[in-house]
Parts: structure tokens; sequence; C-alpha cells
């Protein structure tokens, strides 16, 4: 009977320990190739407007994208940037309307269609990714503004790992609002905070005049996307907690050069001011003290007094 040093000194054995080791080196190395060969998933903040606006890495993550998804807009304003790639259509078809009708205009029924709808294209989009990265490829869905505040893109980054997707952020509305109108919105006087939010989000469904109510205790910036359509109804629920001669302002296109356009008032001028303005959808309004004077200098004097 062989004993197991003869064993392993023999030359059958070497051969057999030589073997093994060659294939725990194959294996590992074909799992490193297939990881190291799947393409990258970025989803881009492209910020507002055209490329005068996007950062340097979003720039840099297009080029390395062999595949884009993004609206028919951003191809336009981006077309440079763009040619020799892939694109496969908007990931945000749909998002406002269906069959045509407003999504505030459907009954119940339709809200429950249209929401399954949304749901099973958005997870259409994610197995379109998760292919062309199984092949290799780089994949970038192009977000305007910064893809962390009001980003459509999560509906489909949430279709994903953590650590399948990487998040270029970018500058987003309000940035380009507050630059547009040149304030600080905190520090500001007394300002005790800053909320970014939309009238539906804030007032809820069905909507509740509580929060408001609340808010009015403390100094504030409000923000309020998505609201140019709602300003009426905004304003009036605003204007039952707030002083009439409280700062608004509505900031048009913000960043883009040629459409830019601000206008100023107060709660109780602003929308006889907006009244003969065309645009209903590219616009913030911004309410609060910082829109007036010395915000900053403010803050100072009333931290000393």
């Amino acid at each position: 009977m062989i004993t197991c040093s003869k064993f392993i000194k023999s030359k059958h054995a070497w051969t057999l320990l030589m073997l093994c080791f060659s294939f725990f080196c194959y294996a590992n190395t074909h799992a490193h190739q297939e990881k190291t060969d799947r393409g990258k998933f970025y989803v881009i903040g492209m910020g507002p407007a055209g490329p005068e606006h996007a950062t340097y890495k979003a720039i840099e993550c297009i080029k390395e994208a062999d595949v884009i998804f993004c609206s028919d807009d951003m191809s336009e304003r981006f077309s440079t940037y763009l040619k020799g790639k892939t694109l496969l259509g908007n990931p945000w078809r749909g998002k406002f309307k269906y069959k045509w009708k407003d999504i505030e205009e459907l009954g119940t029924r339709e809200k429950k269609a249209c929401q399954e709808e949304r749901i099973r294209f958005w997870d259409e989009i994610v197995v379109k990714i998760k292919s062309e990265m199984a092949s290799g490829k780089n994949v970038a869905i192009l977000d305007s503004g910064d893809p962390g505040v009001f980003g459509p893109s999560h509906r489909i980054i949430e279709g994903f790992e953590e650590d399948e997707v990487e998040i270029i952020p970018g500058l987003g509305c309000f940035q380009a609002t507050m630059a547009a109108l040149k304030k600080s919105s905190i520090p500001a006087y007394d300002t005790r905070f800053v909320m970014l939010t939309a009238p539906f989000f804030l007032l809820g469904r069905p909507e509740n005049e509580d929060i408001l109510r609340d808010l009015s205790k403390y100094p504030i910036t409000m923000a309020f996307y998505m609201a140019l359509k709602h300003a009426d109804s905004l304003i009036a629920k605003l204007k039952k907690y707030y002083a009439s001669d409280l700062p608004v302002a509505v900031v048009y296109n913000a960043g883009y050069p040629e459409k830019e356009k601000v206008v100023k008032g107060t709660l109780g001028t602003i929308l006889d001011d907006i009244k003969s303005e065309k645009e209903s959808w590219l616009g913030m309004i911004i309410v609060g003290r910082c829109l007036e004077g010395q915000p900053q200098r403010g803050m100072i004097k009333h931290v000393v007094r």
C-alpha cells in the first residue's frame, strides 16, 4: 500500500495537483473577465438648457457610453456629443399623459391602468439596459437638471442594485433659478430652512392645508417645482397663511440664455404680474424674504442684534 508522502512525491500526484491549480486559475480569470467585460450604467444629470451647463464629468461619461436613452429635446441640444451613439428612445414616454389625457384628468380606473402601463414600460427599459450591459456596452440615461431632485430616472434606477449604477450629479433648476435671481436662499435674514417641493407633493392628495398653517410659524424659503399650472390655487392658499407683501418670484426657463426671464412681485401681486406669460411648464416659483434687500447681510444683523 502506498503512503501519503510517497503519493505526493509521485509524478502522477504532482500532475494532478498542477491540473487542479490550473483549473482554479482559469475559473478565477474567466469570472473576472466576465465581470470586467460587463458594461457600465450611468445616469447623467445634464443640467438645464444645453452643454453650457453640463459638467465636465457629464460630457466625459457621454463619450464613454455606447447606448443612450434621452428625450428628443435632449438629443437635439446635445447632438454634437451623441454622434455615433445608439439612441434607444425616450425613457419618459407617457410621463404626464395617458391616451392623450393629462394625468390629472384621469378617472380611478384609467389612473390604475396608467400606473400599470408606466411600471411595465420602466421594467422593459431596465431589461433593455441590462441586456446591453451584458453584451459589454456602456449605457447612459441623460436626465435633465440633477437626478437627485425630482429626477424621473430613479423609477428606472430602482430596478438595479446600488453597485450597478453610477449617478453623475448635475446643475439643478433650483441652482439656476437662484443664479438668475442673484440671491441667497439661505443664509437669508432669519430664514430657518429651504423647502424644495411641488404643490401636489406639499398639499397631498386629497389636499390638506394643515402643513401650510404649520410652516407659516417659521421663516422659510420655498421653492416650487412644476407649479406654473397650479399657480392660481397655490398663491391663493399661501395668502391664507402669509402676509400679502411676502416677496415672490417666478423664473421662466432658468439657465436658457435666450429664453430665461424673471418676474418679481408679492403674494398680493404676482398673479397679475405673470398673467400675460405664455410658458406653462418650464418655470420655478420662489417665495420668501430672501428675494428682497441684502439677505446675507440681513442674516448677520439678525444674529448680532
